[in-house]
């Protein structure tokens, strides 16, 4: 999960009216497979649903860091931002239909032996993880009062730099989303040369729609009925196969709740 920025923003004056089907302005930072590369085969499955539900014409994606994109949208220049939890973009306008899961761990090298039982086991550890996303009101706590023993970087394809780190052992264990870990693992060859706990529960992502969005209400409610259909057709889950990943539903149906 990602981090909101500390404190709110003003929604900017002036902001102009949209339609409902007028242009939607989508950003992210990159993380895969949620959210990729614009103009890739592959943008990442949320954007191509996206892309499906309003037209490829109508979707404008582009990558931004994640702090920058909150703000931005947050003051109006934004429609919308991938793969937010309702905690992390709080006054945004959400569906009733989550558009995935999240479920963060921790990777360690294969053989290492390390057991996650809560902040004290994080302490004899070297830590990797990416600025400005939260991992949880437990391990964000121990971040925060442990600077000294973790790196947090930004930018481009941060996950594939923390797991590279990881093996060089320059680190000794690597923080992440699942879903990303496992995408980016697997798109490196690296998925078996390290391990994977679970450190918290699911928490369902969306498409977050900016609380200045005058049409917010009505493209959640489509983006809702988009993903109904598709899941009813069958396409979400071919579309999700070509990424990897089955339909989180049942997943989140069947996964313990905090």
């Amino acid at each position: 999960m990602k981090n909101l920025l500390i404190g709110l923003v003003m929604i900017a004056a002036g902001t102009v009216p949209a339609a409902a089907d007028s242009t939607i302005r989508l950003r992210a930072d990159n993380w895969c497979p949620y959210n990729c590369t614009p103009g890739n085969e592959k943008p990442g499955y949320m954007v191509e649903i996206a892309q499906t539900v309003f037209g490829k014409e109508k979707l404008d994606y582009q990558l931004m860091p994640w702090s920058r994109a909150v703000e931005a949208a947050r003051e109006g220049q934004l429609e919308a931002v991938a793969g937010a939890s309702e905690e992390e973009a709080k006054g945004f306008i959400f569906g009733k239909e989550p558009m995935g899961m999240s479920v963060n761990v921790i990777i360690t090298r294969r053989g290492s032996n390390f057991r996650y039982q809560g902040q004290e086991s994080l302490t004899a550890l070297k830590l990797a993880a990416v600025q400005d996303y939260s991992y949880g009101e437990e391990v964000d706590a121990y971040i925060a009062a442990n600077r000294d023993k973790v790196e947090l970087l930004s930018g481009d394809d941060v996950t594939v730099q923390n797991l590279r780190k990881l093996l060089a052992k320059r680190v000794d264990a690597v923080i992440e989303d699942m879903n990303v870990a496992e995408y980016s693992l697997a798109a490196q060859g690296m998925d078996g040369l390290v391990e994977i706990q679970p450190i918290d529960h699911a928490t369902p992502l969306y498409i977050a729609f900016a609380p200045g969005n005058p049409a917010a209400t009505e493209q959640a409610r489509k983006l809702d009925e988009g993903v109904r259909s598709l899941r009813r057709s069958g396409a979400l889950s071919k579309l999700l196969a070509r990424y990897g990943l089955g339909d989180w539903a049942p997943l989140m149906a069947a996964a313990p709740q905090p």
